[in-house]
């Protein structure tokens, strides 16, 4: 009886966690919703098999110093003005936040590489790091707390 005890106390547990997470995503949601005037009209969240999906590209990542390692990646372009990445104003993003809570973290925001321009100083202010990967989910553009940006691919050199 003791035994069964213990499994529903741990199970108990389990859900109370996990209630606890969902009302900090909720109220992350609901922050970046509230500071951002626009944000309904021009970006959305993930959902769930996206956010997977975007989860293993991130996860699949080398990483060195909490930032992609670029040694192993293939970089297309290099820069320090947000500008430079104009050519891409049409392209559809998720854009990812890989600082702050893990609420925040985990969720994916997305929308037209346009309104991130827009937006940049907004979304520089909520991360320092950006990663915004591209739709096809191969292309990415990586930003640092320096300002500097990095246009690259998933595929790996060998």
């Amino acid at each position: 009886m003791e035994e069964n005890m213990k499994k529903r106390l741990a199970l108990l547990k389990r859900q109370n966690k996990q209630r606890e997470y969902e009302k900090r995503v909720v109220f992350e949601k609901e922050r970046l919703i509230s500071e951002h005037i626009d944000f309904t009209k021009y970006y959305r969240f993930a959902e769930q098999g996206e956010a997977d999906r975007i989860n293993s590209v991130l996860n699949g990542l080398p990483v060195r110093y909490t930032r992609p390692d670029f040694s192993k990646l293939l970089i297309e372009h290099k820069s320090q003005n947000i500008d430079d990445l104009l050519p891409y104003e049409n392209e559809d993003i998720w854009i990812c936040c890989l600082c702050g809570s893990m609420e925040l973290i985990n969720l994916f925001s997305f929308g037209k590489m346009s309104s991130f321009f827009h937006d940049f100083e907004y979304w520089y202010s909520i991360s320092d790091y950006l990663f915004l990967l591209f739709n096809n989910f191969n292309d990415f553009i990586y930003i640092d707390d320096n300002g500097e940006i990095v246009k690259s691919k998933i595929v790996t050199q060998k």
